[in-house]
């Protein structure tokens, strides 16, 4: 295909479910843009919802950006990319579509989409293991073994791979009609620059274009999480803006968001190379936009993909409870190694490492704990969070009732009640079931020699038209 001279993209949340400006979507269209993007995939919230199958996002909202999004595409004629459900495993997926097929009928669409689906087969891993491949961690976190080995691939519920943007330049080609993309999991930068790799456009400029616009006006001034950005991608530089009136993009603002989440805030490792942006250039153009330029690419040894998976620890229980006890306030810190003791004499019989017991205490050094630089000043009330985390519900009800019944009558030195400690918000309170537990089992590096091949991609048709096409990418 020949080389664009220029790519019109826009960026239409920092997260789908997050909330789409509907207002700001509408004005984009005056850009006369090629493609709608918008990443809906992550782990910042944590390993529950890879493990639960559960979307990140309410399912009302989900439906909400989707529709906006899709009939924005529809009207321009454009197709649309979405990373979908949080996790990006095979249930987000399935919602996503199950929801884009409820929307299509509603407004009589015939859709050509293209599906990813990023869950890996664990048997797959364990012939690549069998076979001598290495896979080493991502992060120097000792709960994950240096190299993936294939206890901890049996242990694990569930799997995914972070999709690459060649996998979605495949596609790409192989249906150029298509009215969008659906993944699971994915690269978000890698959603961004699929289209300019498609079109030809130089990988490191494609690849820092995708980082800035990852996340919609977060990379404006004043930044949003529910609204857009435009992208103009030509061959040597792409310029960003705003579609709000209200926000502008700075040289500070749109560098800021490429620097971060990244130990190193000029390199980012990505599959098959490491995009460098220290000799990266941003230039103001107009009051609202800026020109970037200047990116390099650097060329891995090995194309490798990112893998996750999540295993289960059990299930959780919690408590809340405040504080305005002044007494209790200046004791809490002995107090609440008084009721660690207890917890541990009380549940002794369960064995060791059949249960995990937090307490945090919020308004004093609840968040950073011992390596809070600010403490020392007494505050005039404070939450504790108890959590307890066990092997069945049960047990982790039992373990968190028992550690809230004791510190609301523990008698520390000084009490002048004999009771009501703690001024518990809910009923019931004590033990609030909170269900299954999952913790982060694998961060590793999967090294592929095809991109694609972990990877399950369909054709599907959605809205008026009936069945499917099926095949690899």
């Amino acid at each position: 295909m020949a080389e664009a001279h220029e790519l019109r993209i826009y960026s239409a949340t920092s997260f789908l479910g997050h909330g789409v400006d509907a207002n700001s979507l509408r004005k984009a269209l005056e850009f006369q843009p090629h493609a709608i993007v918008a990443q809906g995939t992550t782990t910042d919230a944590g390993p529950s919802y890879l493990g639960s199958g559960k979307p990140v996002m309410a399912r009302q909202a989900l439906q909400r950006d989707l529709e906006l999004i899709v009939a924005a595409a529809q009207e321009a004629g454009i197709p649309f990319i979405c990373s979908v459900g949080g996790a990006g495993a095979k249930p987000h997926v399935e919602l996503a579509l199950e929801l884009l097929e409820e929307t299509a009928r509603r407004h009589g669409w015939s859709l050509t989409i293209g599906v990813v689906w990023s869950d890996v087969d664990p048997q797959y891993l364990l012939d690549r293991l069998q076979a001598g491949v290495v896979m080493p961690r991502l992060v120097p976190v000792d709960r994950f073994p240096e190299r993936l080995d294939a206890e901890t691939v049996k242990a694990s519920t569930r799997i995914v791979a972070q999709v690459g943007p060649e996998v979605l330049v495949r596609l790409l080609e192989e249906h150029p009609d298509l009215d969008g993309i659906i993944t699971g999991r994915a690269l978000d930068i890698g959603l961004y620059a699929a289209l300019p790799l498609r079109h030809g456009f130089p990988r490191a400029l494609s690849m820092h274009f995708g980082k800035v616009m990852e996340d919609g006006a977060l990379a404006a001034d004043p930044g949003s999480g529910n609204d857009g950005l435009m992208g103009f991608l030509r061959q040597d530089h792409f310029e960003v803006v705003p579609v709000s009136e209200e926000r502008r993009c700075t040289p500070a603002s749109v560098a800021l968001h490429a620097f971060y989440e990244r130990p190193d805030p000029t390199r980012e490792a990505n599959p098959g190379g490491v995009l460098d942006v220290a000799s990266a250039r941003y230039e103001q153009v107009t009051e609202r936009s800026v020109r970037v330029s200047g990116a390099r690419w650097i060329e891995a040894d090995e194309y490798r993909v990112k893998l996750e998976g999540v295993r289960k620890a059990g299930y959780r229980s919690i408590s809340i409870g405040g504080v305005r006890d002044p007494r209790f306030i200046a004791a809490s810190d002995q107090i609440v190694q008084d009721c660690y003791a207890a917890v541990r004499e009380y549940f002794a019989f369960l064995g060791e490492g059949a249960y995990h017991f937090t307490i945090r205490t919020y308004g004093k050094n609840g968040v950073l704990g011992p390596s809070e630089p600010l403490a020392g000043a007494q505050p005039h009330e404070i939450c504790l969070l108890l959590e307890a985390v066990s092997r069945d519900q049960e047990t982790a009800d039992s373990i968190c009732s028992f550690a809230s019944s004791f510190l609301s009558h523990h008698g520390f030195p000084g009490r002048l009640s004999t009771a009501g400690n703690l001024a518990i918000p809910f009923s019931p309170g004590r033990a609030i079931s909170a269900g299954e537990v999952y913790q982060w089992s694998i961060w590793h590096g999967l090294p592929l020699e095809d991109p694609g091949e972990p990877f399950r991609v369909e054709v599907r048709q959605i809205g008026g038209h009936a069945g499917r096409e099926e095949g690899k990418a």
